[in-house]
């Protein structure tokens, strides 16, 4: 995977008006971006190109994120796998630890999570998915994954 593939993010989310905004952020960040409407969509563009970064909606029509996250838990090179969900605490639990890197709630900051994604992006094309795992088992904290909404 070239630098300029994990420097690429993709979002999957149905609500396309969160899912352009958010795609708009990302780019003012100078990140390519693609985006896909459902979990179709993304597992077809998944099986073309490569991608750094992968913000993925959980509830979805067609194919929902918890199938497109099990596909992607095999992937190699893996991409970095944010969950952004609106869904309770538990739905979470259903989703396999190793298939995922972060948790995002909705509703969120677009600028603050697009300053996650981008910090992902930029440690994605510098270091080794191992050396990542490696470094979050061993407790290092290399960039806020979970944004929570307080209020």
């Amino acid at each position: 995977m070239t630098a300029e593939q994990q420097k690429r993010v993709l979002v999957v989310d149905d609500d396309g008006g969160v899912r352009r905004l958010f795609c708009t952020v990302l780019r003012d960040r100078g990140l390519s971006v693609d985006e896909a409407g459902d979990g179709k969509e993304a597992i077809d563009l998944i099986e073309t190109r490569q991608y750094g970064v992968i913000v993925l909606n959980l509830v979805m029509p067609v194919i929902d994120g918890f199938v497109v996250a099990e596909k992607l838990s095999v992937l190699k090179p893996r991409p970095v796998v944010l969950v952004v969900t609106g869904a309770e605490p538990s739905v979470v639990d259903w989703l396999d630890p190793l298939a995922i890197h972060g948790i995002v709630r909705k509703p969120f900051d677009a600028e603050e999570l697009a300053n996650v994604v981008a910090a992902c992006a930029e440690i994605r094309s510098r270091m080794s998915m191992e050396t990542m795992a490696l470094a979050m088992v061993a407790g290092g904290s290399l960039f806020a994954l979970l944004i929570a909404n307080s209020g």
